[in-house]
């Protein structure tokens, strides 16, 4: 066998490979929501939420009630984070208070 002939056998085997692996992926992704249909598996049973664990507050998603608004744009904050622009060295923030 000359090195040409194998090599081109090499790229015939790599591309049959990618083939199978692919029908055998959506074979497993199948097989795997039907299980998690039939167990009502969800993303914390498998480890994959991304919340942290032991986290207080709300949690990831939910909206927090909104505390201030600026009168001149409408816009709202809640009182967490980063201080906005519109109330940021306010004195005061009662006039602000929804």
């Amino acid at each position: 066998m000359f090195y040409e002939e194998i090599q081109a056998k090499i790229e015939e085997l790599k591309a049959q490979a990618e083939i199978v692996k692919r029908e055998e992926k959506e074979q497993a992704i199948a097989m795997a929501r039907t299980m998690i249909s039939a167990y009502g598996i969800t993303a914390r049973d498998l480890g994959l939420d991304k919340s942290p664990r032991g986290k207080t507050g709300p949690k990831a998603g939910n909206k927090i009630a909104a505390k201030y608004r600026d009168p001149q744009s409408g816009a709202t904050w809640s009182g967490r984070g980063k201080t906005p622009k519109w109330i940021n060295g306010a004195a005061d923030r009662s006039a602000y208070a929804i």
